[in-house]
């Protein structure tokens, strides 16, 4: 064993490394779903499904084979552990390909620097730290997406290039080369870009000197792949065979003629693509997956997936951004990745990460060019491919619906390579004069590694303590922004969606977010599957309207497959007003399902996830009814066109059904079991409110609850996505909250009691949306005024010290002044007065507490206290303010006549 350390110490760096990537990844990573398309993929792989297109089968039968070993077997009985194990090996195949870019900068840089010594393995570590920590490498290593596998399989191929080209001179390389293109092959099964690293690949074999392969071999083999490329994008069949006619017949004669490499490499390719033939598989089976996209039961609609044929045609000849933009988008994501400071302003991280790991990447570069040719040219074709052209042919718009930096992953990537060979060549400088490269070497000439002298080895740990900061800093942003281990955010958003729904319900959802995580806890958890869901982005396509049917529970449709197969959208004309608009084929499906529903023997409750935009759902907005983070579709309107709330079944679904640990700090289960309580006592209390001395409390007394509910969490990243889809949860108590205000001035003065029940349900819906966002612009404007008027003057007077600063001038002012005064009002002036007076202390030249505390003693009738108000302006100012001045003349003169009046009347009675 120490005669291997010493002899292959590549061999434990590189496990090293992929021990610390994955103890990293697992210790970060989520214990269930998040947005986006992880809930789809860990529900595919566990029942073998068919996901959205291109299909990815080979993640999919891979995600089977670590559920089965991490998490469950069982199709039946709900599994708890199938989400982890499928994050997990997310994580496993990103720190495989840590290791492998490790290795790929160690023999590069040895290529380029021989004598390199321990430093080529400093600069390895250097690129493979700067990976691991890399922003977009590491979201997709900790959730179930494809990149880490495709990102595992595209260094694999590239570290399998470099030991060819070391080779190829050897009778049997070739086998190598027929290894190569089966990964090919294979690898589409992850992700279709995984073939983007084969230009990189023909480069480096079309340069290699002494190459068993015949150029004639290199070129046929090269258009096949390329055919099967163009397969992916031209919708040109009739092309397409003629292209494969030609192609096998230059197959038939280089076989012919006794080269096989063509014949062979064909046939592994063939056979690595033959992975998705399980799709056909799936999609044929008997009863057919739950998630079984696009439906490919045949070779046709097989192809249709391959094509993404679902999705719009991309031109990149028609720029939809302006270009200067689209690279500055990409730029942008780049700059981000390999930032290692924790905190400082925008420009320092900037500056930082400019002169670190953009330098040496760019030193990198240099230095391969200049003693790593033509080895280094692969390198930098895979970051091109994958970074600049890109971004010419994906062509993103300024209006994306989500960050897409994970397409660039592998550009990022390989800049890591650059990094680590930058890393490896800055040392050796440090070492001493250059020397030879393995291009300059005499064959057989023995190499002596360079003595690294002091500066040399400070430099190396400088480095990789600064690739390594995330981890070794404590509290590092970065480490912070990526720990998911204990967010569980997707995971209760959509348990909530589902929680408030009738038994049996139809749920009509909008996309990703929504969706794939509610299909996650129906077909893996086995949640809530009396629940129909129905997407209203795939319901423009016919396969997932015919599927519907065949649903459990099944969904009624008039819609023959025929009819379903002939809808198409069409643009449609007001005759009255001229106004023109799109009558998409969801219109017509959507229409369907609730007439035939409602005129069925028993019809099934309707609702629509509140992360529909209006638009989709305008034909029915007015006959929506808001209860949580779903609205009921009802057969009355709303007032004047605008959905109605039912203020006490949402607070039934906020506090007595969802789950909100990730998000607050206290105990969802307990906050749910003191509610169902409370809501107990109150059913057997009847419908009269209990009376004491103070005045009418509410039945349920909803401080108990509250003391279960904690306070929001800011130990859990969320990033913009998740911030917005968040906001659904105050907006909705905010609603809520109105129409308990709305009941309550109805009742005013008719209904003492009922108004202090509402009012107290209003101030509970406020109360329980302040813990989830404290600032929402319309909780501010009501809560501290429920506060007051409930009594509670402390805790009003409390928020509205928290307030400041955290939303607009005019709305604190606003809030601030109705409290105050509203405080005045109700009987309250002394607290009141003493926190104007403790703000003057506090904010001596901040005019509006002056006017603030001119109002509060205008109020009170203390004129004498009103002067001194101005008096104390005027000193801190240097300037008489005009309004209260004529204010307080208006009211001395308004006194002095009532005391006149006061006087006549006492003679009148003396008379």
């Amino acid at each position: 064993m120490p005669a291997l350390l010493t002899q292959r110490p590549q061999l434990w760096i590189g496990l090293g490394v992929f021990a610390l990537a994955l103890g990293v990844y697992v210790a970060t990573m989520g214990p269930t779903i998040d947005f986006w398309d992880c809930g789809e993929f860990i529900t595919t792989s566990h029942i073998v499904g068919v996901p959205h297109q291109p299909g990815t089968p080979l993640y999919v039968l891979v995600g089977r084979i670590f559920d089965i070993v991490f998490g469950s077997a069982d199709l039946e009985s709900p599994s708890l552990r199938t989400a982890w194990a499928v994050n997990f090996m997310s994580g496993f195949f990103s720190a495989l390909a840590v290791m492998f870019v490790y290795l790929i900068v160690l023999r590069v840089a040895r290529r380029a620097d021989p004598d390199a010594g321990w430093l080529a393995h400093a600069g390895g570590v250097t690129g493979a730290l700067f990976l691991i920590f890399s922003t977009t490498f590491w979201n997709n290593a900790i959730e179930a997406e494809v990149y880490g596998l495709a990102a595992f399989n595209m260094t694999c191929l590239t570290w399998l290039t470099l030991r060819w080209y070391e080779t190829c001179q050897e009778r049997r390389s070739d086998q190598l080369l027929l290894l190569i293109v089966y990964l090919l092959g294979l690898g589409v099964g992850f992700h279709l870009g995984s073939l983007l690293v084969y230009p990189g690949i023909f480069l480096l074999i079309l340069l290699a000197r002494n190459r068993q392969l015949p150029l004639i071999d290199l070129l046929v083999m090269s258009c096949g792949l390329g055919l099967f490329l163009f397969s992916t994008i031209t919708r040109n069949n009739n092309l397409l065979w003629l292209l494969l006619l030609v192609y096998v017949g230059f197959v038939v004669v280089r076989t012919l003629s006794g080269r096989r490499f063509v014949l062979w490499g064909s046939l592994l390719f063939l056979l690595g693509l033959s992975v998705h033939l399980i799709m056909l598989i799936r999609a044929g089976a008997v009863p057919e997956p739950a998630i079984n996209q696009t439906d490919p039961d045949t070779f046709g609609t097989l192809m249709q997936v391959l094509r993404r044929e679902q999705y719009p045609p991309i031109d990149p000849f028609v720029r939809r951004a302006p270009l200067v933009w689209q690279f500055q988008y990409y730029y942008n994501f780049f700059i981000e990745q390999f930032s290692f400071l924790s905190s400082g302003s925008a420009r320092l991280m900037y500056i930082a990460t400019f002169i670190g790991p953009v330098f040496l990447g760019l030193l990198g570069v240099f230095h391969g060019i200049r003693r790593a040719w033509p080895v280094f040219l692969m390198l930098l074709s895979h970051y091109i491919v994958n970074g600049e052209l890109l971004t010419l042919y994906l062509n993103f718009t300024d209006h994306e619906v989500r960050e897409r930096d994970y397409f660039y992953f592998a550009a990022f990537l390989f800049f890591a390579v650059f990094i680590g060979i930058g890393v490896s060549a800055l040392l050796r400088y440090a070492a001493g004069p250059e020397g030879k490269t393995v291009a300059q070497l005499a064959e057989g000439e023995k190499v002596v590694p360079v003595r690294a002298g002091w500066l040399a080895k400070l430099a190396a740990v400088m480095l990789i303590a600064i690739a390594a900061l995330p981890l070794i800093q404590p509290g590092h942003s970065k480490w912070f922004e990526h720990d998911r281990s204990d967010n569980r955010i997707a995971y209760e958003y959509a348990y909530n969606i589902l929680a408030g729904l009738d038994q049996n319900a139809v749920l009509f959802t909008n996309g990703d977010n929504d969706t794939f995580p509610i299909w996650y806890l129906q077909e893996v958890e086995r949640f809530r599957r009396d629940v129909t869901v129905v997407n209203l982005s795939l319901i423009n396509l016919a396969w997932y309207t015919k599927q519907l049917r065949s649903r459990e529970p099944p969904l009624s449709l008039t819609y023959s497959d025929a009819q379903v197969d002939q809808l198409e959208a069409r643009l449609i004309e007001n005759p009255e007003t001229g106004e023109r608009f799109l009558i998409y084929v969801r219109d017509y499906v959507v229409e369907d399902i609730i007439v035939t529903n409602l005129q069925s023997a028993t019809p099934r409750p309707v609702f629509f996830a509140v992360t529909i935009p209006q638009d989709n759902m305008q034909r029915y907005f007015s006959h929506l009814q808001m209860e949580g983070l779903a609205y009921r579709l009802t057969s009355t309107p709303g007032p004047e066109g605008y959905p109605k709330t039912d203020a006490q079944r949402l607070l039934d679904n906020m506090l007595g059904k969802y789950e909100y640990d990730a998000l607050l700090t206290g105990n969802s289960q307990q906050r749910r079991a003191k509610y169902d309580e409370l809501k107990g006592q109150q059913l057997d209390a009847g419908p009269a409110t209990r009376l004491e001395i103070e005045g009418v409390e509410p039945v349920i007394d909803y401080e108990e609850v509250f003391e279960q509910i904690g306070r929001n969490r800011y130990d859990v990243f969320r990033n913009r996505n998740t911030v917005h889809l968040l906001g659904n949860y105050p907006a909705a108590l905010v609603r809520a909250g109105f129409e308990m205000i709305v009941q309550a001035r109805e009742t005013a003065l008719e209904d003492s009691v009922s108004y202090d029940r509402a009012m107290w349900q209003a101030l509970a819906a406020f109360e329980l949306a302040t813990r989830f966002e404290p600032y929402y612009d319309q909780v501010a404007e009501f809560y501290p005024l429920l506060l007051v008027d409930r009594g509670k003057n402390t805790e009003a007077l409390e928020y509205l010290v928290d307030m400041r600063g955290h939303v607009g001038q005019q709305l604190e002012e606003s809030t601030t002044y109705e409290s105050i005064t509203g405080m005045v009002r109700v009987g309250a002036p002394e607290p009141a007065v003493a926190w104007v007076e403790a703000r003057l202390q506090d904010s001596p030249r901040r005019k509006f507490y002056y006017e603030l505390a001119f109002k509060v003693y205008q109020l009170l009738g203390r004129l004498d206290d009103c002067e001194s108000v101005i008096e104390r302006w005027r000193q801190i100012s240097g300037q008489t303010d005009q309004a209260m001045s004529e204010a307080l003349r208006t009211l001395r003169q308004r006194a002095l006549e009532n005391e006149d009046e006061r006087q006549r009347e006492e003679l009148e009675n003396i008379r």
